[in-house]
């Protein structure tokens, strides 16, 4: 059974009516995620009519289900990315739902080359890095042999803040509608109808903004992009001097990510690797061989045993085949793009996607768009993920 996170309980949805009859726009998104949010309000930039359709409700699904990490410091592009997020959330009335607080990285003796190479590609692209060693919280300091930190990056409240994003959407003219499952995507005659239970969509393009579930509309894409499950926890709020955690923090090859709350809590993610292959699924439901991890994680590492757990949940990430985004015109299907495969990072690409897929559709280009391009993979079967690989290595 699936639970809500603690970001959708603290921000409820405002809701939005199902769709009901016919209707016709520009152009349909399915998913009323980030990446929906984004491209509906560049849509709109461009002059053109959008609607969002979602089968449950707005950030539902990973958008509001993540760990919360806006990962700025990835490169420049990202970087402004997550500034123009910033600044879109201060217009929206929920500047701090969106803030730059900086990230911890930590690595142990495994893995203290990802931190030498994550502060090199930072430094390359002139974004600031600091060496953190003597910033490792307490209970952590006698694990690691590299730290640091990266101001630029940032932190969310999910839910909050996309909500605040599509709903702003739609006060500017996006038609948006919850409990509206696209159940069909259909040529009709030089455009594309979307089919839903009670009503159906006819427009010029169609962007499939659902992440890691994309080949159930686009199954061609089927293994260039899969699910991932990621589950998370949250403590109750703590008392000062057990608020061991200054700022978002992530370690162990980033299968372990952890921030403190605006509320003293404690949000921990990741443990995957405790039952690896059964993570590879688009069931959004916690699983006792993965909470008991990040239990154990709380308890030894942290330093926190005893600790209430008062939030628990999963939610469904998509990853790409070799960890690019996936975002652009299906190969052979004119006007249906997608727009996914972020591989855990989705939380500043859903945005950056969601709007380079609203300029390929306005204006047919976008600096970005080969790169991305879901073409680049040819007409072969999926190569072997790289995350995969990766992480079975590790086992």
């Amino acid at each position: 059974m699936s639970t809500p996170s603690l970001w959708q309980i603290q921000a409820p949805s405002r809701g939005h009516e199902r769709l009901r009859g016919d209707v016709s726009a520009d152009v349909c998104i399915v998913g009323a995620g980030v990446t929906g949010g984004a491209c509906a309000w560049r849509l709109l930039e461009h002059g053109l009519r959008p609607v969002v359709l979602d089968a449950r409700e707005v950030a539902a699904s990973a958008s509001g289900r993540n760990g919360g990490f806006a990962v700025g410091s990835s490169g420049a592009a990202a970087d402004r990315a997550l500034g123009e997020m910033e600044a879109m959330a201060a217009e929206l009335g929920v500047a701090g739902a969106v803030r730059r607080r900086g990230s911890l990285w930590l690595g142990g003796v495994d893995d203290a080359h990802e931190v030498h190479e994550a502060v090199a590609a930072a430094r390359a692209d002139g974004l600031p890095v600091e060496d953190a060693l003597d910033r490792v919280p307490e209970p952590m300091r006698d694990r690691f042999v590299a730290a640091a930190f990266f101001p630029g990056d940032g932190e969310l409240e999910p839910a909050r803040w996309v909500r605040a994003l599509v709903n702003g959407a739609a006060d500017r003219g996006a038609a948006v509608h919850e409990l509206s499952p696209a159940i069909a995507v259909e040529r009709r005659g030089g455009g594309w109808v979307v089919r839903t239970p009670d009503g159906s969509v006819g427009c010029q393009a169609v962007v499939v903004a659902c992440d890691g579930l994309i080949s159930g509309v686009a199954p061609e894409l089927a293994g260039y992009v899969y699910p991932v499950r990621g589950q998370m926890l949250a403590t109750e709020p703590l008392p000062p001097e057990r608020r061991v955690l200054w700022c978002p923090t992530h370690s162990g090859f980033g299968f372990w990510y952890y921030r403190p709350t605006a509320d003293g809590r404690i949000a921990l993610g990741g443990g995957r690797l405790a039952d690896l292959e059964a993570e590879y699924t688009d069931v959004e439901q916690t699983t006792p061989a993965v909470q008991a991890a990040l239990e154990g994680f709380l308890a030894d590492d942290l330093g926190l045993p005893g600790v209430a757990i008062t939030h628990r949940w999963a939610g469904v990430m998509g990853f790409s085949a070799d960890l690019v985004p996936l975002a652009g015109e299906v190969p052979e299907r004119p006007g249906l793009y997608v727009s996914g495969g972020y591989s855990g990072v989705g939380n500043v690409n859903g945005w950056r996607c969601g709007r380079l897929v609203a300029d390929l559709i306005a204006t047919g280009a976008h600096p970005d768009a080969a790169r991305f391009a879901p073409a680049r993979f040819g007409d072969g079967p999926p190569p072997e993920p790289l995350e995969k690989a990766a992480s079975r290595a590790l086992l």
